[in-house]
């Protein structure tokens, strides 16, 4: 009886013992992450700071991952995020208030709780949530209409957002250079497409398709911007991607498409696949050359560390062809 007894108190304490686990749910704000990864993770001391075995996951792809894990309750454990196996991780800084304060291996510190939690959301190497991102942005359009060789009162711009209304969006010069401009608040990821016209379309300029900043369209050919944020857009000549007198080797022709280039927009690296050899050169819109390399045939992998995001003309010299493509890095 005193057997069975004893089976039961320790049976019972074994099962209490195991029981002693709490769900503590992380999650991690990447949307302001400047690099390029694949997973996120969390490593700890309860998993040895194994690498990838306690990946995190973002199935409403809102750029905050998560991850339940069932930790040991009461205990006082340390952690820290990376990404795909510790290809990459944070830094924190040793005085923020969720770290062990060691200036050598600055981890989170989690005593955790007798109940089931889930963690507040935090920033990429940061104790705090990511600042609130902003939703529109400041596009400065400039015109410069000193080559214009017609008559104008006032240029103006029409476009998808203001539904090509005519001159309901006047540009104004009050340095009177004859760089006309405006500034408008538009919504950060729109597409949008756009033109110069002048005097509520008495005229409007005429834009080549092969531009690299058109939409490449025969019929109706505009200009085309991704809102990525606050912008000063080059002033370019009326009907031209580009700055009035400039003289570069920029050139909105176009012959047989041997190049093609993917993703676009791209962020990190662009894919060139090309069908002869050749040299590449990538301008910004004030004609400045910001890259350049050569090109073999097939695909080919090109880093584009180091540039703002914006607008680019990438421009191709093949054997056979050359052509001009617009490249939009955010």
């Amino acid at each position: 009886m005193k057997k069975a007894l004893l089976l039961l108190v320790f049976t019972t304490f074994g099962y209490f013992v195991q029981a002693q686990t709490t769900n503590v749910t992380f999650q991690l704000d990447m949307n302001t992450f400047t690099g390029n990864f694949t997973t996120p993770e969390v490593n700890g001391t309860w998993n040895s700071w194994c690498g990838n075995c306690n990946p995190m996951a973002d199935p409403n792809n809102d750029g905050v991952w998560t991850v339940t894990l069932p930790l040991p309750t009461g205990a006082t454990v340390e952690f820290k995020y990376s990404y795909d196996n510790w290809a990459g991780q944070e830094m924190n800084s040793p005085s923020a208030p969720c770290t062990n304060g060691n200036t050598q291996f600055t981890n989170r510190v989690l005593v955790v709780p007798t109940a089931d939690t889930t963690l507040g959301v935090v920033c990429w190497g940061s104790c705090l949530p990511c600042a609130a991102s902003p939703t529109t942005a400041n596009i400065t359009f400039r015109v410069d209409m000193n080559e214009f060789t017609g008559t104008f009162t006032t240029p103006e711009i029409n476009g998808t957002f203001n539904n090509w209304c005519g001159n309901c969006a006047p540009m104004t010069d009050a340095n009177n250079d004859d760089i006309w401009e405006i500034t408008i608040n538009l919504p950060i990821g729109d597409t949008l497409e756009y033109k110069f016209s002048h005097d509520n379309w008495a005229g409007q300029e005429t834009n080549n398709p092969a531009g690299a900043c058109t939409n490449g369209n025969l019929q109706f050919t505009n200009r085309v911007l991704v809102v990525t944020g606050n912008a000063l857009l080059p002033a370019v000549c009326w009907g031209s991607c580009l700055p009035c007198g400039l003289s570069s080797n920029v050139k909105e022709t176009t012959t047989a498409a041997a190049l093609r280039m993917f993703p676009n927009p791209a962020q990190g690296n662009v894919t060139f696949e090309s069908e002869e050899a050749g040299a590449l050169q990538l301008f910004d819109l004030t004609g400045r050359l910001v890259l350049q390399t050569t090109l073999e045939i097939g695909t080919q992998n090109i880093s584009l560390e180091g540039l703002k995001a914006g607008l680019y003309v990438a421009q191709w010299q093949g054997q056979k062809s050359t052509q001009s493509l617009r490249l939009i890095v955010q």
